[in-house]
């Protein structure tokens, strides 16, 4: 029987250092530290993106907040298609979509943004209350009715 001799196809070098296995503990630790850490920064990520719908429902609160002011007021109140125009005061106040967005315009002067990002829109007209709906280009639809004054008329 032949003895095998296993060392003849290795070489090794005096004085290199080697990988031990305090260094493999080290870099197993690091690697198990690092790859702990990725759920928090999926966390992190999913309440930036919830934050960001923050921004847009508070438009949306505001827009409802100054159109309800707006149409406490208001007289002559007419719905052409998905433009609302009414008078307040002297002046003839029309909210419409412009590309992407629903505009406010006083006397077909200006351009005031009060909803961005808006794909459709859409305004009813029952009864005494005036029906709005909105989609935004995420999807989102948001939906409100607004009270129309009573007209009061002089005997």
């Amino acid at each position: 029987m032949q003895k095998i001799n296993w060392k003849k196809n290795v070489s090794f070098r005096n004085g290199s250092p080697a990988f031990t296995l305090l260094e493999t503990i080290l870099s197993i630790t690091i690697i198990l530290s690092i790859s702990s850490l990725i759920p928090l920064f999926f966390q992190c990520y999913n309440k930036t993106i919830q934050f960001s719908n923050i921004d847009q429902t508070t438009e949306w609160q505001l827009f409802l907040i100054q159109t309800r002011l707006e149409l406490e007021k208001a007289t002559n109140i007419q719905i052409d298609g998905n433009k609302l125009s009414f008078s307040n005061g002297k002046d003839l106040i029309t909210y419409s979509k412009y590309n992407d967005l629903v505009r406010r315009q006083v006397n077909g002067k200006g351009h005031e943004p009060l909803l961005t990002n808006v794909k459709d829109y859409q305004l009813i007209k029952k009864e005494k209350q005036l029906h709005l709906t909105v989609q935004d280009s995420n999807t989102q639809i948001y939906t409100s009715v607004f009270a129309l004054p009573e007209v009061v008329s002089n005997p």
